[in-house]
């Protein structure tokens, strides 16, 4: 089958996410525009990749802003057809999402959304405070033989649109959590950097039932299980929580860890581990942490907010995490998705 039939096979799936035909035409064409252009980003070069004249441009223009379709509802349909892709990869039976946020620099100062963001980066050659946009990205993963690719389901500008005093009651972990739960099914994963290990991202996927893996900070704190004593308690709040147990004090040396071989970053690696259950988010819930220990000394603890897992797993799953680097950099690269003016 020729490439381009397999694409409009695809197409016809969005259908439905536009309420007229010539909104779901002109989506079609921008398309192939963006495809087929060799020209920087712009409606211009959409226009001129498909052969247009000059005439149509305020008509592609006028796209953009119609209301016709919803973003929202075309990229829940994207993401259902994703699902149903015979390559999906899965855990335990389960789809693998990845999430993640990205800052894009801007030079506008006059931009819709351009505020100053703040950049957690050991890069010491990113500035610590950049002018721009911030990004919340969610995936799938999809195999294709022994290599995995995190295929990109919405790229959501999730900071600075709406007026600060409109938007107090949402964070930014707060947003990435509903759009993981927007897209998600139940019973699958979501792998999260540790800016989302949060107890606001755990409350609404329990709610929902996904799962989280997640690398934890160094400095997070558990909860033991808290055993009632029979009878009457004194006087106050009842007591849920047991004693606070600090997780990186729990390393133990690495001759007396479990030890597993997997594949990381494409390279079999091999990683000691430990497996603790402790209460986190809630009286009522365990998670589970995965404490590593790597054979050149560094450490890091990872999470689980399924139980079932085993520490081996937990620690292959988090190791596609980095499946969405890869997939922005492709993205910068053939589609310059960065390279845009509003």
């Amino acid at each position: 089958m020729e490439l381009y039939e397999r694409l409009e096979q695809i197409l016809v799936k969005l259908r439905p996410a536009f309420s007229r035909e010539a909104s779901f035409e002109w989506f079609v064409l921008l398309l192939w525009g963006v495809l087929l252009t060799p020209q920087p980003a712009g409606v211009t070069s959409y226009v001129n990749g498909v052969g247009l004249s000059e005439g149509y441009y305020h008509q592609a223009l006028h796209w953009f802003h119609s209301s016709a379709f919803s973003i929202n509802e075309l990229c829940y349909r994207w993401g259902r057809w994703l699902r149903g892709h015979p390559y999906t990869y899965r855990l335990r039976g389960q789809l693998v999402y990845v999430g993640d946020g990205i800052k894009a620099a801007k030079e506008g100062r006059k931009m819709p959304g351009v505020k100053g963001l703040h950049q957690e980066s050991e890069n010491v050659q990113k500035p610590t405070w950049i002018r721009g946009h911030y990004f919340s990205a969610l995936g799938v993963l999809i195999g294709a033989g022994q290599a995995l690719f995190a295929t990109p389901i919405s790229l959501k500008l999730h900071d600075g649109i709406v007026p600060v005093e409109r938007e107090h009651s949402s964070t930014l972990v707060e947003k990435m959590a509903s759009l993981c739960v927007a897209h998600m099914v139940k019973g699958s994963y979501v792998l999260l950097d540790a800016y989302y290990a949060s107890v606001k991202v755990l409350m609404p996927f329990r709610e929902h039932g996904v799962h989280l893996i997640s690398r934890a900070r160094s400095t997070t704190v558990a909860r033991a299980g808290y055993c009632p004593r029979p009878g009457k308690h004194g006087p106050g709040r009842p007591r849920q929580w047991g004693s606070k147990i600090k997780l990186n004090t729990l390393f133990a040396p690495i001759e007396d860890c479990l030890m597993t071989s997997v594949r990381l970053y494409g390279e079999a690696v091999t990683v000691h581990y430990q497996e603790f259950r402790f209460h986190w988010d809630d009286a009522d819930e365990l998670v589970l942490f995965v404490l590593t220990q790597m054979p050149c000394g560094k450490r890091m603890i990872l999470l689980s907010s399924d139980i079932n897992l085993t520490g081996a797993e937990v620690i292959e799953a988090y190791g596609w995490r980095f499946k969405i680097e890869v997939t922005f950099r492709k993205l910068f690269n053939l589609l310059e998705i960065i390279a845009y003016q509003l």
